[in-house]
């Protein structure tokens, strides 16, 4: 798991979420999120890079709702997602559903994801 802000003219931040990950994990990330959000007043889009991620548990999974929600709440325009497998796209679809979260748009390549945030 890692967060930072993208060398970009864009205010982007990067999530990348690999292996198992934990709900301590989660609020990690929250926590980095925020920060990095205040920088960039509370206005940025949100590259996530779920290629090489297993499934989430249902512990985590309860949590990510809530980062979704979050995110939101803190300025997130746009989610733009790098998915692996076809199980972690149909969680992923079921979590944007149970978070309401609206503007996500998901992608084969993290190519193709940086390239819809910075067009």
């Amino acid at each position: 798991m890692s967060v930072r802000r993208l060398d970009s003219k864009e205010p982007i931040i990067e999530i990348i979420w690999d292996g198992m990950v934990s709900p301590e994990e989660v609020e990690q990330t929250n926590r980095e999120i925020q920060n990095i959000a205040q920088q960039l007043n509370n206005s940025f889009d949100v590259l996530v890079d779920m290629r090489n991620m297993k499934a989430f548990s249902q512990e985590t999974k309860e949590k990510i709702v809530e980062h979704q929600k979050l995110l939101t709440q803190w300025g997130m325009r746009r989610a733009s997602v790098a998915v692996g497998s076809s199980i972690a796209k149909m969680q992923l679809n079921r979590i944007s559903k149970e978070s309401e979260h609206q503007t996500e748009f998901q992608w084969e390549t993290y190519d193709e994801a940086l390239a819809f945030l910075t067009k």
